[in-house]
């Protein structure tokens, strides 16, 4: 009966081969790439985090260095007061003493010239609203102003007085300390400086900072200051104060001791004092990119080789999935030309040995020799038929799915003294069974394995009744079965080919048999997982052992619906 035609194998829904398309995509390469992806992200940000932080403990030494040098700064503004108090004390002594106006003023002149006082711009008296002298008549003349007006509005006192003056530019960047002349109340006695004199120059080319000063209510005034510190980013060319105070991040104030303590000062860094930034921040920054990039390259790398595999993994499971159905097709087809072969093949048989055992049963006139080759094709047509009938057993071994079940002692030794029970008694074989718990495995494999290790110990016997023993015992990994017996033995030689399709050791008149049992249970422990294994002695017996997993016991007890089926193909 010829096969019926096959038709093409079924595109499966895991058939995705060539299918690439969604790696083409932003959301396909998305997941292949999201890992590095975050990596470098992760990288710059923590770059820039290190690198900021870097800058704030830069940034915090800037500002102790900047707080160490506004004190000594501060301090030289201190000395300045001093230096100035003292002189005014000292012309106002040298008037109490008796000197004329102009012989004190004459003492100082000789010491300004030799700039023995470098912070006094002008020293002076005033009587009676006049200027009786003074260092300087320019500002003497501004100074006899302010204090006659002074004396105006406001009774003699013994404590000097702080009297702001402008300066040229109208600025209050000077100031006068006006003290009272002794029993002279309408003399005064003054000293004039500038806040530009008071502080020293820098110690190196650019000064890191510049100074606010406040007198009293009159508007505050700027000393040091460069153009960078004094320009706005608006149109306007004199930066506003109070805006410069609320800007620096750190300042220093100060205060002059009583009785001028109405002088005030607020020391601030310089812009360019703020801007200079050390090579260590740049660095981190620079080294942390440099470790980022170099990490975000090789998890790139990483990632493409991943999808590499991925594709390749996507492509061969494609292929195996198409395999698999070539697979279940070609075994659907084998299965159905398999059951009409043998269908058709027994059905010749069954007529010729029907009509064989007619004959014989007529008991006809025949002569010995056409009544032999008779019982000769009764056999033949036996033979023939119990061939076809192991072939489809073993063909559908082949392809069959190992359903895990828990099968019980009992059981198996009903159905087997069911099977063997004729060939059992007739033989007088003894069966000892001595399995130690239930068996997890495929009930029909393991049925037929038992009844071709049980039937081919009896088949091949000695002259003494069969003794055959059934055992079982489990280790950690493996539950093994044993089928003992007393028989003819097997040579060492022959223990792998027994196992071949088809191979006998023994010819047809001596032994039947197709040579197909003891294949068909080596197909059915590795269909568990297992193996079979022979030890034998000639003339004393053999031993048939079979080892399965003892894992098969976590399958068999979710019931064989929920096994996990081993699909084999019959190719081999």
């Amino acid at each position: 009966m010829a096969p019926a035609p096959s038709s093409p194998p079924p595109r499966t829904s895991g058939d995705t081969s060539g299918d690439t398309s969604e790696y083409e995509t932003l959301s396909g390469l998305l997941p292949t790439y999201r890992t590095p992806v975050v990596i470098i992200l992760l990288g710059i940000m923590v770059s820039l985090m290190v690198f900021f932080a870097t800058l704030v403990g830069q940034t915090r030494d800037k500002e102790r260095d900047f707080r160490n040098y506004a004190m000594s700064r501060a301090s030289e503004l201190g000395g300045s007061m001093s230096s100035l108090d003292v002189g005014l004390r000292q012309l106002t002594a040298s008037i109490g003493s008796g000197l004329s106006p102009q012989d004190a003023i004459g003492i100082f002149r000789s010491a300004e010239a030799a700039r023995l006082i470098p912070v006094i711009r002008d020293m002076g008296i005033v009587e009676n609203g006049e200027l009786a002298d003074s260092l300087s008549p320019e500002i003497g003349r501004q100074a006899s102003r302010e204090i006659t007006a002074l004396m105006a509005r406001e009774e003699a006192s013994d404590q000097p007085v702080v009297l702001p003056l402008t300066d040229e530019d109208g600025r209050y960047s000077r100031f006068a300390l006006v003290q009272t002349l002794p029993d002279r109340p309408t003399g005064r006695a003054y000293v004039v400086s500038d806040f530009d004199a008071m502080l020293a120059g820098p110690i190196g080319p650019v000064d890191p900072l510049w100074v606010i000063f406040n007198i009293d209510d009159r508007a505050p005034t700027y000393a040091l200051a460069e153009a960078s510190d004094l320009q706005m980013a608006s149109s306007h060319a004199d930066m506003d104060i109070s805006s410069a105070l609320e800007s620096v991040p750190f300042l220093v104030r100060w205060t002059a001791l009583a009785p001028y303590s109405s002088i005030r000062a607020t020391l601030l860094p310089r812009r360019s004092f703020l801007m200079q930034v050390g090579a260590l921040p740049w660095v981190v920054l620079l080294s942390s990119l440099f470790a980022t990039v170099t990490i975000g390259a090789i998890s790139l790398k990483d990632a493409r080789r991943a999808d590499e595999v991925r594709r390749e993994v996507i492509r061969k499971t494609a292929e195996l999935s198409r395999s698999n159905a070539i697979i279940a097709a070609k075994n659907a087809e084998l299965d159905r030309f398999a059951s009409h072969a043998s269908h058709d093949l027994q059905a010749p048989l069954r007529a010729m040995k029907g009509i064989s055992s007619i004959l014989v049963g007529r008991e006809l006139d025949l002569d010995e020799r056409s009544r032999d080759m008779l019982e000769r094709i009764n056999r033949g047509a036996d033979r023939a038929q119990r061939l076809v009938q192991d072939l489809l057993t073993y063909t559908r071994a082949e392809r069959k799915e190992a359903r895990v079940e828990r099968i019980e002692p009992a059981e198996i030794r009903s159905e087997i003294e069911e099977l063997l029970g004729a060939v059992v008694s007739e033989t007088a074989a003894n069966l000892d069974w001595a399995l130690d718990g239930p068996v997890h495995a495929d009930r029909f494999l393991l049925i037929r394995m038992f009844q071709n290790l049980i039937a081919n110990a009896i088949k091949y016997r000695r002259d003494a009744p069969p003794h055959i023993a059934i055992t079982s015992r489990r280790d950690s990994e493996h539950v093994l079965i044993s089928v003992t017996d007393n028989g003819i033995g097997i040579d060492e030689k022959h223990f792998k080919r027994i196992f071949e399709v088809f191979e006998r050791l023994h010819g047809g008149d001596t032994y039947e048999g197709t040579g197909i049992g003891l294949a068909l249970c080596q197909r059915a422990a590795e269909l568990h997982g297992g193996d079979i294994s022979v030890t034998s002695t000639p003339g004393e017996g053999s031993c048939f052992t079979v080892r399965l997993p003892a894992s098969l016991a976590s399958r068999g007890d979710d019931g064989p619906d929920h096994a996990p089926p081993r699909q084999v193909s019959n190719d081999r």
